[in-house]
């Protein structure tokens, strides 16, 4: 049986090193000298957090992750090429998934430094280096090649892209996968380039419905859909969200053919998915699911630091792990653990939705991410105990004018 992957779209990584203050009183004050108790090193980048949420999730052997990167040549970027190895348990495997989609570039491999206080995390990011014509023209060509590989069962698209990268970027990548029939599940995780993404989606002739969703932050919602609420701190509800998702879709037509969920993450607050379906020349928001966002007391472990960042990409990598495992005619069974098998049946047991399930999947592993010092690390008993305390209800059904 030929092998089946993932491909993930992290065009823009980083080495990621973390400051961890100590002392009596750890918190980051402006102007002063921190003298940081421990330092660690690993890797950043958006697709880099997805890969190594999933490569938790995955028995050895069975990540299966093709991740499309530009990486920098030198010790830098061999050390970052190496975590993402290690996460994936492909460290010392004679041939990694990751190389294949990994190109090696002249510019500089970016540094993420997060100095982590008492309870919360400051990043400061170096600016890209840009990609040159050829190093794309190289990663299309490798995409466009995929399938002599194996069956791509599901496509994400994460975060930003590099200096270099056209804003078709993303629909060129999409087209060389989906253009020749797959029938991959594909998630986004992106507000860059996806005006050209969205026109290209709605040209997949005889798309399977409910196999596209776009991941999102209730901020970036609303400053996409021009809707003066920017803030994700503030709670919401069903009709208030309800009216944004139009504006999005009136300000993205697009994407009324290309969407079939917009999961919304909303800081510690309930995330919403949303599904909707083509409607004459607008869109039916067809049901809108409230997932709430589990308590991390089970899971602080007697610890009272939180590592946030990366949290997000959690989400994205357990949704996509357990959208492609609910997906699949033979359920990737060997993949994921079996205790994650047996957690996903009973919840869809409750909530008959796969989608639904898939995010409050990703949603119990954003938040068993931040008890972990390490971007988008999860330990799987942490997702189930967490994944346990999520209730998933519908809040609106058929709920168009």
């Amino acid at each position: 049986m030929a092998k089946s992957y993932s491909v993930v779209v992290g065009l823009n990584p980083a080495l990621q090193k973390r400051f961890i203050l100590g002392g009596n009183n750890p918190t980051l004050v402006p102007g002063n000298v921190h003298r940081a108790s421990e330092g660690q090193t690993g890797i950043g980048g958006k697709g880099q957090d997805v890969a190594v949420t999933i490569g938790c999730l995955s028995n050895p052997g069975y990540s299966n992750v093709l991740l499309a990167q530009f990486l920098g040549k030198g010790p830098v970027g061999d050390l970052a090429l190496s975590k993402v190895k290690e996460s994936l348990h492909e460290a010392n495997a004679s041939e990694s998934t990751v190389d294949y989609l990994t190109i090696r570039c002249e510019a500089s491999l970016r540094t993420c430094t997060t100095i982590v206080a008492e309870s919360s995390a400051t990043e400061l990011v170096e600016p890209s280096g840009e990609i040159t014509d050829i190093e794309v023209s190289q990663l299309l060509d490798k995409v466009n090649k995929i399938s002599k590989l194996g069956e791509v069962k599901g496509l994400c698209f994460m975060g930003s892209m590099p200096p270099g990268c056209k804003s078709n970027m993303y629909a060129d990548i999409f087209k060389n996968i989906m253009g020749s029939g797959s029938d991959a599940i594909v998630l986004i995780d992106s507000v860059v380039g996806i005006k050209e993404l969205f026109r290209e989606m709605k040209l997949i002739e005889n798309r399977r419905r409910g196999s596209n969703m776009m991941k999102i932050n209730f901020g970036e919602l609303c400053k996409l859909a021009k809707v003066p609420i920017k803030t994700e701190i503030m709670n919401t509800n069903a009709d208030q969200l309800k009216e944004i998702v139009k504006s999005f879709f009136e300000n993205f037509k697009d994407a009324s053919e290309a969407i079939d969920f917009l999961a919304i993450t909303n800081g510690c607050h309930d995330a919403f998915l949303v599904e909707t379906s083509r409607h004459g020349d607008g869109v039916e928001i067809e049901s809108i699911f409230q997932i709430s966002v589990p308590s991390l007391s089970k899971v602080l472990h007697h610890s009272t630091k939180i590592f946030p960042i990366g949290a997000g990409d959690s989400v994205a990598g357990g949704t996509l792990a357990a959208w492609e495992y609910l997906n699949s005619s033979n359920n990737q069974a060997n993949r994921l653990h079996p205790d994650i098998h047996r957690a996903l049946s009973n919840k869809m047991k409750q909530i008959e939705n796969v989608a639904a399930v898939a995010f409050a999947y990703g949603v119990a592993c954003g938040s068993a991410s931040c008890v972990q010092e390490e971007n988008s690390v999860v330990s799987v008993a942490d997702t189930l105990a967490l994944f346990d305390e999520i209730d998933v209800r519908v809040v609106k059904s058929n709920c168009s004018d």
